[in-house]
């Protein structure tokens, strides 16, 4: 069962979405069309303080803006980030993993060249049998 998950802000991010949204110049029929809802189901977002992740993503993409930088505070991002049920990746971890895939990278590279050897010595060993 997939798990919900919300961000809380300092402000209602449903104030920063209308502010946006208005800063853009875009209808709210359009907006809610884009993210695939009605207008009142919009003025609801408006007057929200937390937002599903995923919805804040759609609205995003929809204005263009990343939502997800007005979060709360940095010692209630280390508190999300080691909890367990959230299932998000940091930066940091972003970084972490991106070393590791580019070591794997480098092992591969080597292996494959291991292989090449290993093909090469068993058709001198065929030759050398004949």
């Amino acid at each position: 069962m997939a798990c919900k998950q919300y961000f809380y802000f300092m402000q209602a991010i449903g104030k920063i979405i209308e502010k946006k949204l208005r800063e853009k110049g875009m209808s709210v029929s359009e907006f809610a069309r884009r993210i695939a809802t009605n207008r009142n189901n919009a003025y609801d977002i408006f007057a929200r303080k937390s937002v599903d992740t995923s919805l804040l993503l759609k609205i995003s993409k929809v204005l263009d803006n990343d939502f997800f930088q007005y979060y709360i505070t940095d010692e209630t991002k280390t508190q999300i980030a080691s909890d367990p049920s959230n299932q998000y990746t940091t930066s940091s971890e972003i970084k972490r993993l991106s070393g590791k895939i580019e070591l794997l990278q480098k092992e591969i590279l080597i292996l494959e060249e291991r292989l090449t050897d290993k093909d090469k010595i068993i058709e001198l060993m065929k030759k050398v049998q004949k």
